[in-house]
């Protein structure tokens, strides 16, 4: 028969299994919860959007400097290639390199801010990891991210500077092409009565029935 009414008194295990449980729970609130805090401090300024606006003027600054580069190098190339300045194949060619800035800026900005967004996701899986006992996997720095979207903007700038050298280099050997052809075309005999030559001005036949001596052997 089993004894009702009384106290269950503790075991000597169970009390230095408290005292042991007591200890832990101070050294985690002690040692873990601050660091924890730091954690999700961190994580929630990750998110601020001063930092969004700081990655996007990183950004922004980086396409600026490529593409000056860029501009800068095919302005020289259209010189050195006989190109007016101040014709409009000169005038629309930096046009096109301005107009594709713009659409690197805006697509290198979006992808930064993308990377700032899972720079954030990471550090908030971080702070669950930690309340679970695993181990935290490292995440982008703002560092990494302006890196990253200034190697892009560069990048891009020279792919763009590229395609306009080769459409500068396609015109010229154009160009040259034809010229070599009429180069190596053979010389016209004036003199030859099969030879019609056609005035530049008038478009009309220089050489008339009266001035074309043909000789018939019958």
């Amino acid at each position: 028969m089993s004894k009702s009414g009384g106290d269950i008194k503790e075991t000597e295990y169970e009390k230095e299994l408290a005292k042991v449980y007591a200890e832990e729970w101070a050294y985690y609130q002690d040692s873990i919860v601050p660091f924890e805090n730091m954690v999700i401090d961190d994580a929630k300024e990750a998110n601020d959007d001063t930092v969004y606006s700081d990655i996007a003027e990183s950004a922004n600054l980086g396409s600026q400097k490529a593409f000056t580069s860029a501009r800068t190098n095919t302005a020289t190339n259209l010189a050195a290639s006989g190109v007016n300045p101040n014709s409009g194949k000169f005038k629309g060619t930096l046009s096109d390199l301005s107009d594709k800035q713009s659409v690197v800026s805006s697509d290198t900005t979006a992808r930064s801010q993308v990377a700032g967004q899972e720079r954030y996701i990471d550090k908030m899986s971080n702070v669950m990891a930690m309340g679970q006992g695993q181990s935290q996997e490292a995440t982008a720095t703002l560092t990494d991210i302006a890196q990253s979207s200034q190697r892009k903007a560069f990048n891009d700038a020279n792919i763009s500077q590229q395609q306009s050298d080769n459409l500068l280099g396609a015109a010229g050997a154009i160009a040259g092409a034809g010229a070599s052809y009429y180069k190596n075309q053979p010389a016209v005999d004036a003199n030859n009565a099969n030879t019609i030559t056609y005035n530049a001005t008038t478009n009309s036949s220089l050489l008339d029935d009266s001035n074309i001596n043909a000789t018939r052997t019958t």
